[in-house]
Protein backbone atom coordinates (compact mmCIF):
# COMPACT_ATOMS: atom_id res chain seq x y z
CA UNK A 1 0.00 0.00 0.00
CA UNK A 2 1.29 3.46 -0.85
CA UNK A 3 1.96 5.69 2.13
CA UNK A 4 0.19 8.48 0.25
CA UNK A 5 -2.85 6.49 -0.88
CA UNK A 6 -4.70 6.23 2.43
CA UNK A 7 -4.36 9.86 3.61
CA UNK A 8 -5.35 11.04 0.13
CA UNK A 9 -8.44 8.81 0.14
CA UNK A 10 -9.35 9.96 3.65
CA UNK A 11 -9.01 13.60 2.64
CA UNK A 12 -11.26 13.03 -0.36
CA UNK A 13 -13.84 11.27 1.80
CA UNK A 14 -13.63 14.04 4.40
CA UNK A 15 -14.28 16.73 1.79
CA UNK A 16 -16.97 14.81 -0.07
CA UNK A 17 -18.37 13.35 3.13
CA UNK A 18 -18.59 16.74 4.79
CA UNK A 19 -20.51 18.13 1.84
CA UNK A 20 -22.81 15.13 2.03
CA UNK A 21 -23.23 15.45 5.79
CA UNK A 22 -24.31 19.05 5.30
CA UNK A 23 -26.62 17.95 2.51
CA UNK A 24 -28.15 15.11 4.49
CA UNK A 25 -28.51 17.31 7.57
CA UNK A 26 -30.48 19.74 5.43
CA UNK A 27 -32.41 16.86 3.88
CA UNK A 28 -33.12 15.37 7.29
CA UNK A 29 -34.27 18.71 8.67
CA UNK A 30 -36.51 19.30 5.66
CA UNK A 31 -37.85 15.75 5.91
CA UNK A 32 -38.66 16.53 9.52
CA UNK A 33 -40.48 19.67 8.36
CA UNK A 34 -42.38 17.64 5.76
CA UNK A 35 -43.48 15.16 8.41
CA UNK A 36 -44.67 18.00 10.65
CA UNK A 37 -46.59 19.60 7.75
CA UNK A 38 -48.30 16.29 6.92
CA UNK A 39 -49.05 15.22 10.50
CA UNK A 40 -50.26 18.65 11.56
CA UNK A 41 -52.27 19.10 8.36
CA UNK A 42 -53.83 15.64 8.07
CA UNK A 43 -53.68 14.30 11.65
CA UNK A 44 -52.44 10.87 12.65
CA UNK A 45 -54.99 8.99 10.52
CA UNK A 46 -54.35 11.11 7.41
CA UNK A 47 -50.61 10.77 7.97
CA UNK A 48 -51.11 7.01 8.05
CA UNK A 49 -52.73 7.18 4.60
CA UNK A 50 -49.86 9.33 3.31
CA UNK A 51 -47.09 7.06 4.62
CA UNK A 52 -48.82 3.90 3.40
CA UNK A 53 -48.95 5.23 -0.17
CA UNK A 54 -45.39 6.57 0.02
CA UNK A 55 -44.24 3.14 1.24
CA UNK A 56 -45.61 1.48 -1.91
CA UNK A 57 -44.13 4.20 -4.15
CA UNK A 58 -40.70 3.95 -2.52
CA UNK A 59 -40.58 0.16 -2.75
CA UNK A 60 -41.47 0.30 -6.45
CA UNK A 61 -38.94 3.06 -7.15
CA UNK A 62 -36.12 1.09 -5.56
CA UNK A 63 -37.14 -2.18 -7.20
CA UNK A 64 -37.20 -0.61 -10.67
CA UNK A 65 -33.70 0.78 -10.24
CA UNK A 66 -32.73 -2.88 -10.81
CA UNK A 67 -29.47 -2.41 -8.91
CA UNK A 68 -28.24 -0.08 -11.67
CA UNK A 69 -27.66 2.76 -9.18
CA UNK A 70 -25.06 0.75 -7.27
CA UNK A 71 -23.71 -0.77 -10.47
CA UNK A 72 -22.87 2.52 -12.13
CA UNK A 73 -21.06 3.82 -9.04
CA UNK A 74 -18.86 0.72 -9.00
CA UNK A 75 -18.23 0.37 -12.74
CA UNK A 76 -17.86 4.04 -13.66
CA UNK A 77 -15.42 4.60 -10.78
CA UNK A 78 -13.49 1.41 -11.62
CA UNK A 79 -13.31 2.12 -15.36
CA UNK A 80 -12.05 5.64 -14.76
CA UNK A 81 -9.45 4.35 -12.27
CA UNK A 82 -8.30 1.77 -14.86
CA UNK A 83 -8.09 4.28 -17.73
CA UNK A 84 -11.11 2.84 -19.58
CA UNK A 85 -12.94 6.10 -20.29
CA UNK A 86 -14.43 4.85 -23.58
CA UNK A 87 -16.38 2.21 -21.65
CA UNK A 88 -18.06 4.77 -19.39
CA UNK A 89 -20.78 6.23 -21.65
CA UNK A 90 -21.93 2.82 -22.98
CA UNK A 91 -22.16 1.61 -19.38
CA UNK A 92 -24.37 4.59 -18.50
CA UNK A 93 -26.77 3.66 -21.30
CA UNK A 94 -26.73 0.01 -20.21
CA UNK A 95 -27.79 1.13 -16.72
CA UNK A 96 -30.36 3.85 -17.42
CA UNK A 97 -32.47 2.41 -20.26
CA UNK A 98 -33.65 -0.83 -18.54
CA UNK A 99 -34.40 1.06 -15.31
CA UNK A 100 -36.47 3.61 -17.23
CA UNK A 101 -38.49 0.90 -18.98
CA UNK A 102 -39.07 -1.01 -15.73
CA UNK A 103 -40.22 2.12 -13.90
CA UNK A 104 -42.76 3.06 -16.60
CA UNK A 105 -44.28 -0.42 -16.43
CA UNK A 106 -44.38 -0.27 -12.62
CA UNK A 107 -46.08 3.14 -12.71
CA UNK A 108 -48.83 1.77 -14.97
CA UNK A 109 -49.35 -1.20 -12.65
CA UNK A 110 -49.41 1.07 -9.58
CA UNK A 111 -52.10 3.31 -11.04
CA UNK A 112 -54.25 0.50 -12.40
CA UNK A 113 -53.86 -1.72 -9.36
CA UNK A 114 -54.15 0.99 -6.71
CA UNK A 115 -57.42 -0.37 -5.29
CA UNK A 116 -56.02 -3.89 -4.90
CA UNK A 117 -52.85 -2.69 -3.17
CA UNK A 118 -54.77 -0.37 -0.86
CA UNK A 119 -57.29 -2.99 0.18
CA UNK A 120 -54.42 -5.37 1.00
CA UNK A 121 -52.44 -3.04 3.23
CA UNK A 122 -54.97 -0.56 4.61
CA UNK A 123 -57.29 -1.79 7.35
CA UNK A 124 -59.28 1.41 7.19
CA UNK A 125 -59.48 4.21 4.60
CA UNK A 126 -58.36 2.01 1.64
CA UNK A 127 -60.08 4.36 -0.82
CA UNK A 128 -57.91 7.25 0.38
CA UNK A 129 -54.72 5.20 0.05
CA UNK A 130 -55.73 4.15 -3.48
CA UNK A 131 -56.47 7.76 -4.45
CA UNK A 132 -53.05 8.83 -3.17
CA UNK A 133 -51.35 6.04 -5.15
CA UNK A 134 -53.08 7.06 -8.36
CA UNK A 135 -51.91 10.64 -7.89
CA UNK A 136 -48.23 9.91 -7.15
CA UNK A 137 -47.86 6.82 -9.39
CA UNK A 138 -47.11 8.79 -12.62
CA UNK A 139 -44.04 10.33 -10.93
CA UNK A 140 -42.43 6.91 -10.39
CA UNK A 141 -40.30 6.86 -13.59
CA UNK A 142 -38.84 10.25 -12.73
CA UNK A 143 -37.78 9.02 -9.28
CA UNK A 144 -36.15 5.87 -10.64
CA UNK A 145 -34.26 7.48 -13.52
CA UNK A 146 -33.13 10.38 -11.35
CA UNK A 147 -31.66 7.95 -8.78
CA UNK A 148 -29.65 6.08 -11.43
CA UNK A 149 -28.41 9.24 -13.16
CA UNK A 150 -27.31 10.81 -9.87
CA UNK A 151 -25.50 7.57 -9.06
CA UNK A 152 -23.53 8.02 -12.28
CA UNK A 153 -22.40 11.46 -11.13
CA UNK A 154 -21.09 9.86 -7.93
CA UNK A 155 -19.16 7.37 -10.04
CA UNK A 156 -17.44 10.38 -11.60
CA UNK A 157 -16.34 11.36 -8.10
CA UNK A 158 -18.65 14.37 -7.82
CA UNK A 159 -20.93 14.69 -4.81
CA UNK A 160 -22.39 18.09 -5.67
CA UNK A 161 -25.20 17.03 -8.02
CA UNK A 162 -26.50 14.44 -5.57
CA UNK A 163 -26.32 16.80 -2.61
CA UNK A 164 -27.73 19.77 -4.47
CA UNK A 165 -30.61 17.93 -6.13
CA UNK A 166 -31.47 14.94 -3.94
CA UNK A 167 -30.48 16.22 -0.51
CA UNK A 168 -31.44 19.89 -0.78
CA UNK A 169 -33.63 20.96 -3.69
CA UNK A 170 -36.16 18.10 -3.69
CA UNK A 171 -36.67 17.99 0.11
CA UNK A 172 -37.05 21.79 0.15
CA UNK A 173 -39.62 21.83 -2.65
CA UNK A 174 -41.90 19.22 -1.11
CA UNK A 175 -43.12 21.00 2.04
CA UNK A 176 -43.11 24.34 0.23
CA UNK A 177 -45.30 23.06 -2.61
CA UNK A 178 -47.64 21.25 -0.22
CA UNK A 179 -48.15 24.44 1.79
CA UNK A 180 -48.69 26.55 -1.35
CA UNK A 181 -51.11 24.07 -2.91
CA UNK A 182 -52.86 23.65 0.43
CA UNK A 183 -53.68 27.31 0.95
CA UNK A 184 -57.29 27.32 2.08
CA UNK A 185 -57.19 23.71 3.25
CA UNK A 186 -54.88 20.71 3.03
CA UNK A 187 -56.25 17.52 1.46
CA UNK A 188 -54.81 14.30 0.06
CA UNK A 189 -54.64 15.81 -3.45
CA UNK A 190 -52.47 18.76 -2.44
CA UNK A 191 -50.14 16.57 -0.39
CA UNK A 192 -49.79 14.03 -3.23
CA UNK A 193 -49.01 16.58 -5.94
CA UNK A 194 -46.72 18.60 -3.70
CA UNK A 195 -44.80 15.46 -2.77
CA UNK A 196 -44.61 13.99 -6.30
CA UNK A 197 -43.94 16.97 -8.58
CA UNK A 198 -40.35 17.58 -7.34
CA UNK A 199 -39.42 14.13 -8.70
CA UNK A 200 -39.90 15.38 -12.28
CA UNK A 201 -37.87 18.52 -11.64
CA UNK A 202 -35.09 16.50 -9.97
CA UNK A 203 -34.91 14.12 -12.94
CA UNK A 204 -34.41 16.97 -15.43
CA UNK A 205 -31.72 18.58 -13.26
CA UNK A 206 -29.93 15.23 -12.88
CA UNK A 207 -29.52 14.83 -16.64
CA UNK A 208 -28.13 18.35 -16.95
CA UNK A 209 -25.56 17.65 -14.22
CA UNK A 210 -24.54 14.36 -15.85
CA UNK A 211 -24.02 15.92 -19.28
CA UNK A 212 -21.73 18.53 -17.75
CA UNK A 213 -19.61 15.87 -16.04
CA UNK A 214 -19.35 13.69 -19.16
CA UNK A 215 -18.20 16.64 -21.28
CA UNK A 216 -15.61 17.63 -18.69
CA UNK A 217 -14.20 14.11 -18.43
CA UNK A 218 -13.87 13.22 -22.12
CA UNK A 219 -11.18 15.68 -23.26
CA UNK A 220 -8.84 14.75 -20.40
CA UNK A 221 -9.22 10.99 -20.84
CA UNK A 222 -6.43 8.77 -22.16
CA UNK A 223 -7.55 5.16 -22.41
CA UNK A 224 -5.05 2.52 -21.35
CA UNK A 225 -7.19 -0.28 -22.83
CA UNK A 226 -9.34 -0.72 -25.97
CA UNK A 227 -13.09 -0.22 -25.70
CA UNK A 228 -15.18 -3.33 -25.12
CA UNK A 229 -18.36 -4.26 -26.93
CA UNK A 230 -21.78 -3.38 -25.55
CA UNK A 231 -22.45 -7.08 -25.04
CA UNK A 232 -19.33 -7.57 -22.91
CA UNK A 233 -20.03 -4.45 -20.87
CA UNK A 234 -23.69 -5.36 -20.36
CA UNK A 235 -22.86 -8.90 -19.29
CA UNK A 236 -20.32 -7.71 -16.71
CA UNK A 237 -22.61 -4.94 -15.49
CA UNK A 238 -25.77 -6.99 -15.03
CA UNK A 239 -23.95 -9.95 -13.47
CA UNK A 240 -23.18 -7.53 -10.66
CA UNK A 241 -26.26 -5.29 -10.75
CA UNK A 242 -28.99 -7.94 -11.06
CA UNK A 243 -28.32 -9.57 -7.67
CA UNK A 244 -27.92 -6.10 -6.20
CA UNK A 245 -31.28 -5.09 -7.68
CA UNK A 246 -33.02 -7.97 -5.98
CA UNK A 247 -31.15 -7.22 -2.76
CA UNK A 248 -32.20 -3.56 -2.98
CA UNK A 249 -35.80 -4.67 -3.36
CA UNK A 250 -35.45 -6.69 -0.16
CA UNK A 251 -33.71 -3.82 1.64
CA UNK A 252 -36.29 -1.17 0.84
CA UNK A 253 -39.04 -3.66 1.68
CA UNK A 254 -37.46 -4.14 5.09
CA UNK A 255 -37.49 -0.37 5.49
CA UNK A 256 -41.18 0.07 4.61
CA UNK A 257 -42.93 -3.28 5.07
CA UNK A 258 -43.49 -2.65 8.77
CA UNK A 259 -45.56 0.42 7.85
CA UNK A 260 -47.62 -1.60 5.36
CA UNK A 261 -48.15 -4.56 7.70
CA UNK A 262 -49.02 -2.27 10.58
CA UNK A 263 -51.71 -0.79 8.33
CA UNK A 264 -53.04 -4.28 7.66
CA UNK A 265 -53.45 -5.13 11.36
CA UNK A 266 -53.93 -1.74 13.04
CA UNK A 267 -55.89 1.50 12.37
CA UNK A 268 -54.35 4.18 10.15
CA UNK A 269 -53.81 6.38 13.23
CA UNK A 270 -51.30 3.87 14.57
CA UNK A 271 -49.62 3.80 11.16
CA UNK A 272 -49.24 7.58 11.23
CA UNK A 273 -47.71 7.59 14.71
CA UNK A 274 -45.31 4.74 13.97
CA UNK A 275 -44.31 6.15 10.58
CA UNK A 276 -43.46 9.47 12.22
CA UNK A 277 -41.34 7.67 14.82
CA UNK A 278 -39.50 5.58 12.22
CA UNK A 279 -38.86 8.63 10.01
CA UNK A 280 -37.35 10.41 13.01
CA UNK A 281 -35.07 7.41 13.50
CA UNK A 282 -33.95 7.65 9.88
CA UNK A 283 -33.25 11.38 10.14
CA UNK A 284 -30.37 10.53 12.45
CA UNK A 285 -28.66 8.37 9.82
CA UNK A 286 -27.60 11.39 7.74
CA UNK A 287 -23.92 10.69 8.41
CA UNK A 288 -24.22 7.03 7.37
CA UNK A 289 -25.80 8.02 4.07
CA UNK A 290 -23.34 10.87 3.53
CA UNK A 291 -20.25 8.74 4.11
CA UNK A 292 -21.78 5.91 2.04
CA UNK A 293 -22.03 8.23 -0.95
CA UNK A 294 -18.43 9.44 -0.51
CA UNK A 295 -16.83 6.10 0.34
CA UNK A 296 -18.26 3.93 -2.46
CA UNK A 297 -16.12 5.23 -5.39
CA UNK A 298 -13.07 5.38 -3.11
CA UNK A 299 -13.42 1.75 -2.01
CA UNK A 300 -14.15 0.65 -5.58
CA UNK A 301 -11.06 2.41 -6.94
CA UNK A 302 -8.75 1.11 -4.19
CA UNK A 303 -9.93 -2.48 -4.56
CA UNK A 304 -9.71 -2.25 -8.37
CA UNK A 305 -6.02 -1.30 -7.96
CA UNK A 306 -5.45 -4.10 -5.42
CA UNK A 307 -4.89 -1.72 -2.47
CA UNK A 308 -6.82 -3.79 0.06
CA UNK A 309 -5.01 -2.48 3.14
CA UNK A 310 -5.77 1.09 2.13
CA UNK A 311 -9.42 0.16 1.59
CA UNK A 312 -9.52 -1.37 5.08
CA UNK A 313 -8.09 1.78 6.63
CA UNK A 314 -10.64 3.92 4.79
CA UNK A 315 -13.46 1.64 5.99
CA UNK A 316 -12.30 1.64 9.61
CA UNK A 317 -11.69 5.38 9.79
CA UNK A 318 -14.99 6.27 8.13
CA UNK A 319 -16.73 4.05 10.70
CA UNK A 320 -15.11 5.96 13.56
CA UNK A 321 -16.24 9.22 12.00
CA UNK A 322 -19.78 7.86 11.63
CA UNK A 323 -19.93 6.87 15.28
CA UNK A 324 -18.47 10.19 16.42
CA UNK A 325 -21.16 12.15 14.57
CA UNK A 326 -24.22 9.89 14.84
CA UNK A 327 -24.18 7.96 18.09
CA UNK A 328 -24.89 11.08 20.21
CA UNK A 329 -28.04 11.74 18.14
CA UNK A 330 -29.45 8.25 18.73
CA UNK A 331 -28.47 8.13 22.37
CA UNK A 332 -30.44 11.33 22.93
CA UNK A 333 -33.37 10.01 20.88
CA UNK A 334 -33.41 6.78 22.87
CA UNK A 335 -33.61 8.62 26.19
CA UNK A 336 -35.93 11.49 25.14
CA UNK A 337 -38.12 9.72 22.58
CA UNK A 338 -41.49 10.99 23.81
CA UNK A 339 -40.23 14.55 24.01
CA UNK A 340 -39.02 14.39 20.42
CA UNK A 341 -42.29 12.99 19.07
CA UNK A 342 -44.42 15.59 20.84
CA UNK A 343 -43.51 18.07 18.09
CA UNK A 344 -45.82 16.22 15.66
CA UNK A 345 -48.92 16.89 17.70
CA UNK A 346 -51.21 15.24 20.26
CA UNK A 347 -51.13 11.47 20.31
CA UNK A 348 -47.74 11.04 18.65
CA UNK A 349 -45.96 10.55 21.98
CA UNK A 350 -47.51 7.07 22.00
CA UNK A 351 -44.70 6.09 19.65
CA UNK A 352 -42.03 6.84 22.27
CA UNK A 353 -41.22 3.22 23.11
CA UNK A 354 -41.01 2.32 19.42
CA UNK A 355 -38.59 5.20 18.80
CA UNK A 356 -36.40 4.09 21.71
CA UNK A 357 -36.20 0.56 20.29
CA UNK A 358 -35.36 1.85 16.83
CA UNK A 359 -32.73 4.24 18.17
CA UNK A 360 -30.90 1.42 19.94
CA UNK A 361 -31.00 -0.63 16.73
CA UNK A 362 -29.52 2.30 14.82
CA UNK A 363 -26.52 2.29 17.17
CA UNK A 364 -25.76 -1.19 15.82
CA UNK A 365 -26.43 -0.08 12.25
CA UNK A 366 -23.97 2.79 12.52
CA UNK A 367 -21.55 0.79 14.65
CA UNK A 368 -20.80 -1.55 11.72
CA UNK A 369 -20.15 1.37 9.40
CA UNK A 370 -20.73 1.13 5.67
CA UNK A 371 -20.12 -2.61 5.69
CA UNK A 372 -22.58 -3.26 2.85
CA UNK A 373 -20.79 -0.72 0.65
CA UNK A 374 -17.49 -2.53 1.23
CA UNK A 375 -19.14 -5.82 0.30
CA UNK A 376 -20.66 -4.38 -2.86
CA UNK A 377 -17.60 -2.44 -4.01
CA UNK A 378 -15.65 -5.67 -3.52
CA UNK A 379 -17.93 -7.18 -6.18
CA UNK A 380 -19.87 -9.42 -3.78
CA UNK A 381 -23.40 -8.48 -4.78
CA UNK A 382 -24.53 -12.12 -4.50
CA UNK A 383 -23.53 -12.17 -0.83
CA UNK A 384 -25.46 -8.97 -0.30
CA UNK A 385 -28.45 -10.63 -1.94
CA UNK A 386 -28.22 -13.54 0.51
CA UNK A 387 -28.04 -11.16 3.47
CA UNK A 388 -31.05 -9.14 2.39
CA UNK A 389 -33.05 -12.29 1.63
CA UNK A 390 -32.44 -13.48 5.19
CA UNK A 391 -33.32 -10.01 6.46
CA UNK A 392 -36.67 -9.82 4.65
CA UNK A 393 -37.66 -13.28 5.92
CA UNK A 394 -36.79 -12.26 9.49
CA UNK A 395 -38.57 -8.93 9.08
CA UNK A 396 -41.83 -10.18 7.60
CA UNK A 397 -41.98 -13.15 9.96
CA UNK A 398 -41.44 -11.05 13.08
CA UNK A 399 -43.84 -8.33 11.92
CA UNK A 400 -46.61 -10.86 11.36
CA UNK A 401 -45.88 -12.47 14.73
CA UNK A 402 -45.46 -9.29 16.80
CA UNK A 403 -47.70 -6.56 15.33
CA UNK A 404 -51.08 -8.18 16.16
CA UNK A 405 -50.05 -8.46 19.82
CA UNK A 406 -47.71 -5.50 20.40
CA UNK A 407 -48.69 -3.02 17.67
CA UNK A 408 -46.12 -0.28 17.06
CA UNK A 409 -43.67 -1.74 19.54
CA UNK A 410 -43.87 -5.09 17.73
CA UNK A 411 -43.08 -3.42 14.41
CA UNK A 412 -40.12 -1.65 16.00
CA UNK A 413 -38.79 -4.89 17.50
CA UNK A 414 -39.06 -6.61 14.11
CA UNK A 415 -37.15 -3.84 12.36
CA UNK A 416 -34.50 -3.75 15.09
CA UNK A 417 -33.91 -7.50 14.86
CA UNK A 418 -33.65 -7.23 11.07
CA UNK A 419 -31.07 -4.45 11.24
CA UNK A 420 -28.92 -6.44 13.66
CA UNK A 421 -29.11 -9.69 11.65
CA UNK A 422 -28.32 -8.07 8.28
CA UNK A 423 -25.40 -6.01 9.59
CA UNK A 424 -23.81 -8.87 11.49
CA UNK A 425 -24.00 -11.13 8.43
CA UNK A 426 -22.28 -8.52 6.25
CA UNK A 427 -19.71 -7.83 8.95
CA UNK A 428 -18.75 -11.51 9.17
CA UNK A 429 -18.43 -11.78 5.38
CA UNK A 430 -16.22 -8.72 5.04
CA UNK A 431 -14.05 -9.89 7.93
CA UNK A 432 -13.72 -13.57 7.00
CA UNK A 433 -13.94 -13.62 3.20
CA UNK A 434 -12.57 -10.22 2.16
CA UNK A 435 -9.98 -10.21 4.92
CA UNK A 436 -10.85 -6.67 6.05
CA UNK A 437 -10.99 -6.06 9.78
CA UNK A 438 -13.91 -3.75 10.52
CA UNK A 439 -13.09 -2.12 13.86
CA UNK A 440 -9.50 -0.95 14.39
CA UNK A 441 -7.80 0.82 17.28
CA UNK A 442 -10.11 3.83 17.33
CA UNK A 443 -13.36 1.90 17.68
CA UNK A 444 -13.53 1.31 21.43
CA UNK A 445 -12.40 4.84 22.37
CA UNK A 446 -14.99 6.60 20.18
CA UNK A 447 -17.89 4.35 21.21
CA UNK A 448 -16.97 4.71 24.90
CA UNK A 449 -16.77 8.49 24.60
CA UNK A 450 -20.25 8.68 23.07
CA UNK A 451 -21.85 6.31 25.58
CA UNK A 452 -20.32 7.98 28.64
CA UNK A 453 -20.36 11.66 27.64
CA UNK A 454 -23.75 11.68 25.90
CA UNK A 455 -25.72 8.57 26.89
CA UNK A 456 -24.74 8.69 30.56
CA UNK A 457 -25.38 12.43 30.82
CA UNK A 458 -28.80 12.07 29.11
CA UNK A 459 -29.90 9.34 31.55
CA UNK A 460 -28.83 11.47 34.53
CA UNK A 461 -30.54 14.59 33.13
CA UNK A 462 -33.78 12.70 32.63
CA UNK A 463 -33.57 11.26 36.16
CA UNK A 464 -33.03 14.71 37.67
CA UNK A 465 -35.25 16.96 35.51
CA UNK A 466 -37.61 14.50 33.84
CA UNK A 467 -38.54 13.43 30.31
CA UNK A 468 -39.27 16.83 28.87
CA UNK A 469 -37.76 19.73 26.96
CA UNK A 470 -35.92 20.95 30.07
CA UNK A 471 -34.27 17.57 30.57
CA UNK A 472 -33.25 17.38 26.90
CA UNK A 473 -31.77 20.88 26.95
CA UNK A 474 -29.86 20.14 30.15
CA UNK A 475 -28.46 16.93 28.65
CA UNK A 476 -27.30 18.76 25.52
CA UNK A 477 -25.76 21.61 27.52
CA UNK A 478 -23.69 19.27 29.71
CA UNK A 479 -22.88 16.60 27.11
CA UNK A 480 -21.73 18.89 24.30
CA UNK A 481 -18.55 20.28 25.93
CA UNK A 482 -17.70 16.95 27.56
CA UNK A 483 -18.00 15.06 24.28
CA UNK A 484 -16.16 17.74 22.30
CA UNK A 485 -13.29 17.49 24.80
CA UNK A 486 -13.16 13.72 24.45
CA UNK A 487 -13.03 13.93 20.66
CA UNK A 488 -10.26 16.53 20.84
CA UNK A 489 -8.24 14.20 23.06
CA UNK A 490 -8.81 11.35 20.56
CA UNK A 491 -8.33 13.44 17.41
CA UNK A 492 -5.10 11.79 16.23
CA UNK A 493 -6.22 8.24 16.94
CA UNK A 494 -9.47 8.83 15.03
CA UNK A 495 -7.71 10.74 12.20
CA UNK A 496 -9.85 13.76 13.00
CA UNK A 497 -6.77 15.91 12.41
CA UNK A 498 -6.72 14.66 8.79
CA UNK A 499 -10.42 15.42 8.57
CA UNK A 500 -9.99 18.99 9.79
CA UNK A 501 -6.90 19.61 7.66
CA UNK A 502 -8.78 18.50 4.55
CA UNK A 503 -11.53 21.02 5.26
CA UNK A 504 -9.03 23.84 5.71
CA UNK A 505 -6.97 22.95 2.68
CA UNK A 506 -9.42 21.99 -0.05
CA UNK A 507 -12.78 22.43 -1.60
CA UNK A 508 -15.73 20.57 -0.18
CA UNK A 509 -16.59 17.92 -2.62
CA UNK A 510 -15.99 17.05 -6.21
Amino acid sequence: MSEVATPKALRQIARGGTLNVVGFMVSGALGFVLTIVVTRGLGDSGAGVFFSAVAVFTILANVTELGADTGVVRFVAAYRAQGRQRDVVPTIKIAVVPAAIASVLAAVVAVIGADVVASTFARDRPDDVARFLRLIGPFLPFATVSAVVLAVTRGFGSMRPFVGIESMAKPALRPALILVLGIGGLTTREVALGWGAPEALACAASFVALMVLVRRAEPRSVDAAPARSMGELAAAFWRFAAPRGLAAAFQVSVFWVDVLLLGRYRPSGDVGVYAAASRVAMVGTFALQAIRIAIAPQISGLLARGEREAAQTVYQTSTWWLIAVSWPVFLLLAVFARTTLSIFGPGFTEGGTALTILSIAMLVNLGTGNVTVVLLMGGKSSWNLFNTAVAIVVNVGLNIALIPRYGMEGAAMAWAATIIVENLLALAEVWVFLGMRPFGRGYLPVTSAAVVCVGGVAVLARAVVGDGVAGLLLACAVAAPAYAGALWFLRRRLHLDTFMASLRGGRHGG
